[in-house]
């Protein structure tokens, strides 16, 4: 395996960094680019983006503003276009160096939200989208959407430190370990963060029907961050004929990170070789 460090500029010229990872012994078989979860960094999806470069597969992955090596307010938006204009840089970015291969989007928990309103707007070329854990199901109570949406106008950079607990997110206790340790992590959230997914959430929902591409929707039912009976209605709504899901009976909200992952990389690499003709 091949790993090289790198930036781009993103929307309003703001370097990005992001990790590009190649297959050293074999010749790809398509191109993904990895879409991390709030606050979390592209070198935190470290063991699904290997699997899938030993899997025959160019993995790229970009820390999102505001996130991980990338600069910006920890947790802030001035718009959700930064989010979704930022990935279409990449992907042109991506698709200029891979012009022969097919092109997959994997997107984690609020990385989810991102790629799926992003395919919506500009699906075309897509092979297929990959959701995993997607923050399209969580649920903001009435006084938090309200308080959102009051702070989103006016004071849009506060900043709030949630809980960094950890224990939700895997039940492996040394992956819980190193992602409780890890410096770039963090758990900052600002009104301006919240406007944005409390608008993007809602589109997806009620365009699911426009979701044509090969889509993937992969999560575990001890997921309490990203309720499961919500993201299954959310699947029975997508418009797609190629639609498909794996539900793991132990796993929380990174299956990637859990205990018995090696089921659910096996999962994804073989929807991959699926969908790469």
């Amino acid at each position: 395996m091949n790993i090289s460090e790198r930036t781009f500029q993103g929307i309003g010229g703001v370097e990005l960094f992001y990790r590009r990872a190649t297959p050293s012994e074999v010749p790809a078989k398509g191109a993904i680019i990895a879409v991390h979860g709030h606050g979390d960094h592209s070198g935190g999806l470290v063991n699904m983006c290997d699997a899938l470069v030993q899997g025959g597969y160019i993995v790229y992955s970009a820390d999102s503003r505001g996130h991980g090596r990338s600069p910006g307010i920890r947790g802030f938006i001035r718009s959700w276009d930064e989010y979704k204009g930022d990935l279409h840089v990449f992907r042109e970015l991506v698709q200029s160096e891979n012009p022969e291969l097919p092109l997959f989007i994997i997107g984690h928990s609020m990385g989810g939200v991102i790629s799926a309103d992003y395919v919506l707007d500009r699906g075309t070329g897509i092979s297929g989208l990959v959701l995993v854990a997607p923050a399209i199901s969580y649920e903001m109570t009435t006084f938090e959407s309200w308080l959102i949406k009051l702070l989103g106008k006016i004071r849009p950079q506060l900043t709030i430190q949630k809980s960094g607990s950890v224990e939700g997110l895997t039940q492996d206790p040394d992956m819980a370990a190193k992602l409780q340790a890890d410096p770039l992590r963090h758990s900052t959230v600002t009104p301006g963060l919240g406007l944005g997914l409390s608008q993007a959430i809602p589109r997806i929902l009620n365009h699911a029907q426009s979701f044509q591409l090969p889509l993937l929707l992969q999560y575990g039912l001890e997921d309490k961050l990203t309720p499961p009976a919500k993201l299954q209605q959310f699947l029975h709504l997508v418009g797609s004929q190629d639609k498909k899901s794996y539900a793991y009976d132990t796993m929380r909200h990174r299956p990637f990170d859990d205990l018995g992952r090696e089921q659910f990389l096996s999962d994804l690499l073989g929807w991959l070789d699926q969908h790469r003709a």
